[in-house]
């Protein structure tokens, strides 16, 4: 059998030690601050915050290249390879695009948008990953990965509002607003794979991420219980072990913890906490 190999945008933000497990190829993003542009991995959440809060600028995040994407796709079907992409959403970044794009005039090339962003594009990598290794062939993998594109459920709650309102996903009397009310926004990823408001929570934060999370497990009742992932940024480590707690606790076996990369550090900031699973 022709090796198959399986390959994923950073955005997952799996980390590497979950791209090795599970023996997944990486494509890196970029990410601008100021006038300089650096691959995504170079650049940390703290590097960041610096730049809003100290600096009082936000950095731009720029969309893997279709020159990366070819690069991995000509190196894995060189021998009669196949490869299988899973890229962020087609409604959230250029990449899904650049990567259809690189693709053209090649064999044995197939990109999924995963109409999803963090670890639910993870999510149906390692899930492929997993029946590589049960020997299954590319139309096999596709043919189970396919229908799991709708089913995954992803949600984050956030501090406030400052990182969005910059990148001019939030107005100024909305910023205003819940700053006063202490209104603490869950954002979910529709259908479609576009980034929409969720239910809203009042209050200090933690309390309001207690109430969030019993919202996600009451969603996740009939999900499919073998893994979800707790996606944070600079979060309290008190608060984000009581949702791991409370996911096991819901029934999950096995619950990953993993700090978002750049990207969606630049659009959600501090303080931001997500769960991803897939229903069943």
């Amino acid at each position: 059998m022709s090796k198959i190999t399986i390959s994923v945008d950073n955005t997952s933000d799996l980390g590497e030690e979950l791209y090795k497990k599970h023996d997944l190829e990486v494509i890196y993003f970029g990410a601008v601050i100021g006038d300089e542009l650096f691959i995504d991995k170079d650049v940390t959440p703290e590097d960041i915050y610096k730049a809003v809060e100290v600096e009082g600028t936000l950095p731009k995040t720029n969309a893997a290249l279709e020159i990366d994407y070819r690069e991995l796709f000509e190196r894995a079907t060189k021998d009669g390879g196949s490869v299988i992409h899973f890229s962020m959403s087609d409604k959230m970044s250029a990449s899904h695009q650049n990567a259809l794009r690189a693709a053209i005039g090649l064999q044995n090339v197939y990109v999924i948008d995963t109409k999803s962003a963090c670890a639910g594009t993870g999510i149906l990598a390692i899930k492929a990953s997993e029946l590589r290794a049960q020997g299954k062939s590319v139309k096999e993998i596709l043919k189970i990965i396919q229908p799991m594109v709708d089913k995954i459920n992803v949600g984050f709650i956030i501090n406030d509002l400052n990182y969005l309102y910059r990148g001019g996903r939030a107005s100024g009397l909305k910023l205003l607003g819940a700053n006063i009310l202490k209104i603490r926004p869950s954002l979910t990823v529709n259908k479609e794979g576009r980034i929409v408001p969720d239910r809203k929570f009042k209050g200090k934060f933690e309390q309001a991420v207690i109430e969030w999370t019993e919202f996600k497990i009451e969603k996740a009742r009939t999900a499919n219980k073998d893994l979800a992932f707790v996606c944070y940024s600079d979060i309290d480590n008190g608060v984000l072990l009581g949702v791991v707690t409370a996911l096991k606790k819901a029934g999950f076996k096995e619950v990953q913890r993993i700090k978002v990369g750049t990207t969606l550090t630049i659009h959600l900031g501090r303080n931001a906490l997500g769960v991803i699973f897939l229903d069943a």
